[in-house]
């Protein structure tokens, strides 16, 4: 890990990890466990990303994950860069943005760039229909779990 993913890491240390934890009924819940789509090492560990989707725009984004100081840094800026956007925005977020946010290109960094934005991009895509709309059963939909390539989409997720 270089210098500059270990200093906003440290930062996120001190502020407490501003966009960590659920968001209670989200519009839309995502989960990768292991080393599917966002590579977080061993086996043990998982990201789980909670939207909150209003006027088809991230209204608040959420995470609990258990991985490497360059995910949980991959994953704020992804909270960051996302809220307020709407989907199709949202879903046009580039790699580009969060080597400029946090000041590097170091090839882990950019490999959980790449599984956090694939995680993130199922999300949206399962809440949108192919014209940039509500996707099946409309954004707040009960219609159950899917699960393939190693994510979960879970639009009737409760705690």
């Amino acid at each position: 890990m270089d210098e500059a993913v270990i200093r906003y890491y440290r930062q996120l240390l001190k502020d407490d990890f501003p966009h960590a934890g659920e968001i209670e009924c989200p519009t839309i819940f995502v989960e990768a466990v292991g080393e599917k789509l966002i590579h977080c090492g061993n086996t043990g560990n998982y990201m789980q990303l909670y939207f909150r989707v209003a006027d088809n725009r991230i209204a608040d984004l959420r995470y609990l994950c258990s991985c490497e100081p360059a995910a949980n840094v991959a994953v704020e800026v992804l909270c960051t860069l996302a809220r307020g956007k709407t989907l199709p925005e949202a879903a046009a977020l580039e790699e580009e943005a969060f080597y400029q946010v946090v000041g590097s290109r170091e090839e882990e960094f950019a490999k959980k760039v790449r599984g956090i934005l694939a995680l993130f991009s199922e999300g949206i895509a399962g809440c949108q229909g192919s014209d940039g709309g509500p996707g099946p059963g409309g954004t707040g939909g009960k219609d159950g779990r899917v699960v393939a390539d190693g994510f979960t989409w879970d639009r009737s997720y409760s705690p």
